[in-house]
């Protein structure tokens, strides 16, 4: 059993039904522009990630899968905030950003698929940008 000294970060759902516990390293934050996300979130979508063996939800959270092709989205069925997002044959799970309980003591560190990002949308500022996904092997800074 983990004991509370090893949560590195807590965070939940805006209506409080769903919460979570990251008991390892905490990948800092890439912003995602892809159409997808700026659905799921209204905008771009900012993420950490963790180990999913790291992650740990509250027990009976309202928690459900919403499916689409090889993705998932977890989101709270009460209050409808996205909160996590998975892809197949990865051992991570993206944490969305804006639900974790600050300080984080994270730093956005790069922009994807910022070829898609919404016309409103100024150029991205703050960390590297790839127009599409992360390229395999780029350095992932984890916070732990």
């Amino acid at each position: 059993m983990t004991g509370l000294c090893d949560v590195r970060a807590t965070g939940g759902c805006l209506c409080g039904g769903v919460r979570y516990e990251v008991r390892g390293p905490l990948r800092d934050v890439v912003v995602c522009h892809c159409s997808r996300c700026r659905r799921t979130h209204g905008h771009a979508a900012a993420y950490a990630a963790c180990r999913w063996d790291d992650l740990v939800l509250g027990e009976a959270a309202p928690l459900r899968w919403y499916v689409d092709g090889d993705r998932r989205r977890g989101f709270c069925v009460r209050c409808g905030a996205s909160l996590l997002w998975r892809a197949p044959d990865r051992d991570t799970v993206s944490v969305a950003a804006g639900t974790l309980d600050p300080p984080t003591g994270l730093e956005t560190v790069a922009h994807i698929f910022v070829a898609d990002r919404g016309d409103y949308e100024p150029p991205p500022g703050e960390g590297e940008c790839f127009s599409a996904g992360l390229p395999p092997g780029w350095p992932a800074p984890s916070r732990g």
